[in-house]
């Protein structure tokens, strides 16, 4: 905290000290210029007003002392601002100086909301970020990158991505102290990729990478997170604790190298549709306004004919059931008396469970889209959200 600093350098008691030394000097100044023969300071403000400007070495001329005593007084008070100005100057440049130095370090609290933190480091992150970027487009993406990398390395990266606000937090992300200063509590997204910083080796990725995941969900249960495994029999775990997205390195190899011996030019259509690099990519988006209700053929068509995109199917959310769904269309006493019980026990028997992604690859023409939908689509990379 900014604050927590300007307090170990004595800066509050500093400025409390100036203040006192203005104000005492004024009322000195007031008292042996308030009875001088063409003296201009008729009220004790008029004396703190000349204080604060001769301190500021602003010199408006509006107000001065005309004796000799008064000028003494004054000319104390310029020499103690000079001297205490410069020291206040240098301190709190020291703090903000000193200050950058830790955050290039990772030491520093990251003091950020709705962000995306990243635990872990390997040599595919590098392209996440890329990747990241991307999907940022104009705006900003703000990253905090946590990890036991050296401070050299981070800030290399962080010159390859300027058009980034990425910030650095040093440390084991597996302790909750390390995941506070990078905010994970205010997150909005949290990645954890099998990590390999410092002198951490694939050999416990997995398991760190579990550790972590609970970590992270006990101290913000919202947060979106997706985490990578290095061996798939460790999914379960993940999935225990309530990670969003698993992906396992290496998982999809057999696939792509038995298509490309049976079906020549698949492994391509995946690496044109999963990459950056590509004319089309993977988007999803919301469903349109004025489409809820209407097929999924009717939406396929309308994409395709508009060029935005061929849809491939749809990511359903089931609404939660509520009490009002199980009474009746009118009010009764019964069905009051029930709400009213209910509310009594001060228990929501409606709370709602942990969601599975419910994807649905090519629902069915006369698959009807709502609002709570989002829509999977292969689309040209200037049209992605």
């Amino acid at each position: 905290m900014l604050y927590a600093d300007l307090k170990r350098e004595n800066l509050p008691r500093m400025v409390l000290g100036i203040v006192a030394l203005m104000l005492a000097v004024a009322g000195l100044v007031f008292l042996v210029e308030n009875r001088a023969e063409g003296g201009m300071f008729r009220r004790y403000f008029d004396a703190v007003w000349w204080s604060v400007v001769t301190w500021a070495t602003v010199g408006y001329g509006d107000t001065y002392p005309v004796t000799t005593a008064g000028r003494l007084l004054g000319i104390l008070l310029i020499f103690a601002s000079v001297a205490v100005t410069a020291v206040l100057s240098g301190t709190i440049a020291s703090i903000f100086v000193d200050r950058k130095i830790r955050e290039g370090k990772g030491l520093q609290h990251a003091k950020l909301r709705d962000h995306l933190v990243v635990c872990g480091w390997n040599r595919n992150t590098e392209g996440m970020l890329e990747g990241l970027a991307r999907i940022a487009g104009r705006g900003k993406a703000h990253i905090v990158l946590v990890n036991e990398m050296d401070s050299e390395a981070f800030q290399e990266c962080a010159a390859r991505h300027r058009g980034m606000d990425l910030r650095f937090v040093r440390g084991n992300f597996t302790s909750e102290t390390v995941l506070r200063r990078a905010s994970v509590n205010a997150a909005r997204t949290a990645v954890l990729v099998s990590d390999e910083s410092g002198a951490n080796t694939l050999a416990k990725a997995d398991e760190r990478t579990i550790l972590a995941t609970l970590a992270i969900k006990s101290m913000n249960p919202d947060i979106v997170t997706s985490a990578e495994l290095v061996n798939a029999e460790n999914a379960g775990h993940l999935r225990r604790a309530n990670v969003d997205d698993v992906i396992v390195g290496g998982e999809f190899n057999g696939f792509l190298l038995a298509s490309g011996a049976s079906a020549p030019g698949i492994p391509e259509l995946a690496r044109e549709i999963l990459s950056f690099e590509g004319r089309n990519v993977v988007q999803q988006a919301a469903v349109p306004a004025g489409w809820s209700g209407k097929t999924f053929a009717d939406l396929s068509q309308h994409l395709l004919a508009s060029g935005r995109g061929v849809l491939l199917g749809v990511l359903a959310e089931e609404k939660k059931m509520s009490l009002d769904d199980i009474l009746a269309g009118d009010s009764s006493a019964v069905d009051d008396f029930i709400k009213r019980k209910f509310a009594e026990s001060e228990t929501d028997y409606f709370e709602e469970a942990p969601k599975a992604l419910d994807i649905r690859v090519n629902p069915g023409a006369a698959y009807v889209l709502r609002d709570t939908d989002r829509l999977y689509l292969v689309g040209p990379v200037e049209t992605a959200p």
